[in-house]
């Protein structure tokens, strides 16, 4: 029995194809630059399979035409002999709104609610729609299952998703905090559980998703209490290029002195954060390379952010009334032993104390053994979360 797992972005289109039963990967590629020199597109496709694989250029106009490419592919390599062997499809979809907190199989009726949410994440929603439906042309007795990144997090109480607006613009327009990255959260703290031998019933977690956008979110018996992302992925940490929390009055002080709603918008989306804090890259390699090297513009951009990341955390015990564990994930959670130093060096009153020589080798556990908190260092696996829950979904 295989599914298959889609993950698109905006301009991208990562897929798996996985054997269900033994949870091996079949078959995975990457699509990375779909459209964005318009009709000279001009996008690189990496494909890998047990024996085989290949990278290059490939001309693809939109998502449609990558989902094609992906098929013929998955055809051509005799991963299928017949579409129809293919049980499943698992899309990722980043917003779900308040109407869902499950996973969910797709119908026309889901299609429309997801078309609906599209103002909410206007980048994203309407391509995982787009996927959605090329599939239903090209697997048309093929069962498709949304995996939101927002549902994880529909756990969290209202004190934790309302902001302290007028509650009509809740009722009204839906503001409130939603969280993103549910799925790389949801599992890696399920991943800790299982790796401590311990029921995650019975514990208090803290998942650190930290790449180029970054997130942390509480997990206390296995549910999202509360997340660092809000309304919009916007929100929270210090992020590649987008500025996190701040005093939202600045936007007013901004528009009142020359910028205009767009300028601001780009300015808080694709000049702030690591960029805008260091002045040299929004890559934390590069930041952290500099940093060690000495340049006081790179060291404040890492210290902005672990100074962020650990106020997170430490909130986020106080608010659970305890933690057990604390683990990071994402490109920079998993590889950089600098930043995971800066963050936890303030959590020792917490009972957290690292093992520099664990730290350094990347785990997975990087405390001492006296710790009482226990740090780890997990690598997410969202395509398999996601093949899971559908998989879950079928009843198989």
């Amino acid at each position: 029995m295989k599914i298959l797992v889609v993950n698109a972005g905006s301009s991208s289109l990562k897929f798996q194809l996985f054997d269900a039963l033994t949870e091996a990967v079949l078959i995975k590629g990457h699509y990375d630059g779909i459209g964005v020199r318009g009709k000279e597109a001009a996008c690189v496709r990496k494909i890998v399979a047990e024996e085989r694989s290949d990278r290059g250029p490939c001309a693809l106009l939109d998502h449609s035409a990558a989902i094609a490419d992906m098929l013929k592919v998955i055809s051509e390599w005799g991963l299928v002999s017949d579409p129809d062997e293919i049980s499943a499809v698992g899309h990722r979809v980043v917003h779900g709104g308040e109407t869902y907190s499950a996973t969910t199989r797709v119908d026309s009726s889901v299609e429309a609610e997801l078309d609906r949410l599209s103002s909410l994440a206007p980048l994203h929603n309407p391509i995982n729609l787009a996927c959605i439906r090329s599939l239903a042309s090209e697997l048309p007795k093929t069962p498709q299952f949304a995996v939101f990144d927002t549902a994880f997090h529909q756990t969290m109480p209202e004190k934790a998703f309302l902001y302290a607006l007028p509650y009509s613009l809740y009722k009204k327009f839906g503001i409130r905090k939603y969280g993103f990255h549910g799925t790389s959260h949801k599992y890696v703290a399920l991943k800790a559980a299982e790796m401590m031998g311990r029921n995650i019933d019975e514990l208090d977690i803290v998942t650190c998703h930290l790449g180029n956008g970054q997130s942390v979110c509480a997990v206390k018996n296995g549910r999202s209490v509360d997340t660092s992302m809000g309304f919009t992925p916007l929100e929270g940490l210090p992020m590649g290029t987008r500025s996190g929390s701040f005093d939202p009055e600045i936007v007013l002080f901004l528009l009142d002195n020359g910028y205009t709603p767009e300028t601001v918008k780009e300015l808080l989306n694709r000049h702030s954060g690591l960029l805008g804090l260091s002045g040299i890259s929004s890559d934390h390699r590069v930041i952290e390379e500099r940093a060690l090297a000495g340049d006081p513009d790179a060291r404040r951009a890492a210290d902005v952010l672990a100074n962020r990341i650990t106020g997170i955390i430490g909130a986020y015990a106080a608010e659970m009334g305890g933690l057990d564990i604390v683990v990071f994930t994402g490109g920079i959670g998993e590889h950089s032993s600098m930043l995971r130093s800066d963050v936890t060096s303030g959590l020792g009153f917490l009972g957290l104390h690292l093992d520099k020589g664990r730290n350094e080798a990347g785990g997975p556990i990087i405390t001492r053994p006296e710790s009482r908190v226990s740090a780890m260092v997990i690598p997410t696996n969202e395509e398999l979360q996601i093949m899971r829950e559908a998989r879950e979904a079928l009843k198989i």
